[in-house]
């Protein structure tokens, strides 16, 4: 009785269906043990990242944070890191990496809209020479500027390690100037002895 069914089928259509029972099998193993290990991990919060777990930086580090940083001057990033049966030298580890990866997305967040800046004051040819490398621009701009980043501030409470990392809004913009005329003045002598 079963053969004289499967014989509607086609050998694809068969395949195609052991394909997908087989792909929804692995997904529910892969989701089996995914949820098992986070339930298995009896303090998981010290290893997401600190925007996850965090409800409210205290008043005495916000303070610090107020006194040693000019956000009009500044890019700023505090982040913290749940303590673990580690340390406090593990978790200050985990939140300078975080406060650094986020510093990062600002600081090139800047950098870009400086770019566009740029761009919007170019004529047609030279858009088409810039933006291509556009996104080359902007991350070697960002390494430049995270080269002059400096830690304003490192804290600890019962629960969580504090830093504070920031760099000079001025750097960033001169930095990100200097990048992209040197990229338009290499480009311009470039096409000059292409036409000669």
């Amino acid at each position: 009785m079963l053969v004289c069914a499967f014989n509607n089928f086609d050998v694809d259509t068969i395949s195609i269906a052991l394909v997908i029972w087989l792909v929804f099998f692995v997904e529910l193993i892969l989701f089996l043990i995914s949820l098992f290990a986070l339930t298995a991990c009896s303090s998981i919060n010290e290893y997401l990242p600190s925007f996850l777990t965090e409800g409210s930086t205290p008043a005495a580090i916000q303070e610090a944070v107020s006194s040693r940083v000019n956000p009009e001057k500044e890019i700023y990033v505090l982040s913290s890191a749940q303590l673990s049966k580690s340390g406090s030298i593990i978790a200050q580890s985990r939140a300078n990496k975080q406060a650094s990866e986020a510093l990062r997305g600002k600081v090139k967040s800047e950098v870009e809209a400086q770019i566009r800046g740029y761009l919007e004051d170019m004529d047609a040819f030279s858009k088409s020479i810039v933006s291509p490398v556009f996104s080359d621009l902007a991350t070697y701009s960002t390494d430049l500027a995270m080269k002059k980043v400096t830690q304003k501030g490192a804290w600890e409470d019962s629960e969580k390690v504090y830093s504070l990392l920031a760099v000079d809004r001025n750097e960033v913009i001169t930095i990100t100037d200097k990048v992209f005329r040197n990229f338009v003045d290499n480009a311009s002598k470039n096409l000059g002895n292409s036409t000669k």
